[in-house]
């Protein structure tokens, strides 16, 4: 966690640990590890300068400026933005991945947690 720049103290690493017991049984995998870090570095990091560069790629894929992509905004953000026209089944795969809280949407914290597990 240091070397990625995050300074736990004490009781969060009581906390931490703690939730690794409770949900994966003491053992963690790259996956979950990314998991259980990206909300900590998320708000650790917002004050960094990426922040900014994130905020205008989540805007390319939120094109109704509602601070949310829908499964249209995500469908024509892949065919304008990435040259990729995907079918309904690859799509909606997508979104359910990226789609933390299961409103159907991504919102911003949905977005940056997807690329910090890539």
């Amino acid at each position: 966690m240091r070397t990625m720049g995050y300074m736990p103290t004490e009781m969060e690493l009581i906390e931490i640990i703690q939730q690794i017991k409770m949900k994966w049984g003491g053992h963690v995998d790259f996956d979950d590890f990314c998991e259980l870090m990206g909300p900590r570095m998320l708000m650790e990091t917002a004050h960094m300068v990426g922040l900014r560069e994130l905020q205008c790629a989540f805007k390319q894929f939120d094109c109704n400026g509602d601070g949310r992509i829908s499964f249209d905004e995500l469908k024509e953000s892949m065919k304008t933005l990435l040259g990729e026209k995907l079918k309904k089944g690859e799509l909606e795969e997508i979104l359910s991945d990226i789609d933390l809280n299961g409103d159907g949407t991504v919102d911003f914290d949905e977005f940056v947690m997807m690329l910090l597990a890539r």
